[in-house]
């Protein structure tokens, strides 16, 4: 697949600016229109051959899915076609001002993610994913690169990328769409290659995710308090949480119970001294 560079033109209509953080080198660019207008997000995913229009229409229907929850996590898709210079399947969406949720934990002082930001991002989760299985479709594929946050109203909001594509890939493109080789540990056991997204598999991805978040506290203080909760969620599915509503109603009594400690001061702060 050749690459994009700044300047090119995708779609007839969307200049490309620069790359964008993605799973894999050349798979997502922060775009404009051409006749002018905002950023936005481009999002390519690669194929061994080219759709039939059909399998393009189904593609587009697909990844309008979170659209139809109406739930804020999940951002419109404005435009999807086919390239075939770059042999992949484009969508675009809004251009989120925020970050990858990894690259949030990984800037974290040792007390960790702050526990009201940890109960926030993990409650905007659960629904999301939850708003989704009520309107008949499970995400199969919820890997933490493909969360994105930012500060909003409750302290941080969280953005979910690809409702839909799993579903696509599995029922139209399994012979010629590759799942991503990125984030596999997050996928449940039970998913395998072929047939129906289990609700279970998302209980299975979720419970790692905020896994992830509890395990930003690493002087100690949190050690053996939520554990349990982790295994528990990620079980083998006969018994895991039966949903992903469950699991959260089990994870708020642990959040209550972990010492919530303020982050450390900056270097050379002395008390009495307002820090810059």
């Amino acid at each position: 697949m050749s690459a994009l560079t700044a300047g090119d033109i995708l779609g007839g209509e969307w200049r490309i600016v620069r790359p964008a953080f993605g799973d894999e080198p050349g798979s997502e660019y922060r775009v404009e229109p051409v006749e002018g207008g905002s950023a936005r997000r481009l999002t390519l995913c690669r194929t061994l051959r080219s759709p039939t229009s059909a399998e393009l229409k189904r593609f587009e229907e697909l990844m309008h899915s979170g659209e139809r929850t109406q739930h804020p996590a999940f951002q419109p898709v404005e435009a999807v076609g086919y390239d075939v210079a770059r042999e992949a399947l484009w969508m675009v969406r809004p251009w989120w001002n925020g970050e990858s949720l990894p690259s949030m934990l990984g800037g974290l002082h040792p007390v960790g993610l702050e526990l009201p930001y940890l109960h926030a991002l993990a409650d905007q989760l659960a629904q999301a994913l939850t708003a989704a299985q009520a309107a008949g479709i499970a995400h199969g594929r919820l890997r933490p690169t493909r969360l994105l946050v930012a500060p909003g109203g409750k302290g941080v909001r969280l953005c979910l990328l690809d409702l839909g594509l799993e579903v696509f890939r599995r029922t139209h493109a399994a012979g010629w769409l590759r799942p991503p080789q990125v984030g596999t540990a997050y996928v449940a056991p039970e998913l395998g290659e072929t047939g129906p997204v289990p609700t279970s598999a998302d209980v299975f991805s979720f419970g790692l995710i905020v896994r992830d978040m509890l395990a930003t506290r690493r002087d100690g203080a949190w050690c053996g308090r939520w554990e349990h909760w982790v295994e528990r969620a990620t079980a083998v599915a006969g018994r895991r949480f039966s949903s992903v509503t469950e699991a959260l109603r089990a994870l708020l009594p642990v959040l209550r119970a972990l010492p919530d400690e303020p982050p450390p001061p900056p270097p050379n702060y002395e008390p009495g001294i307002p820090s810059a």
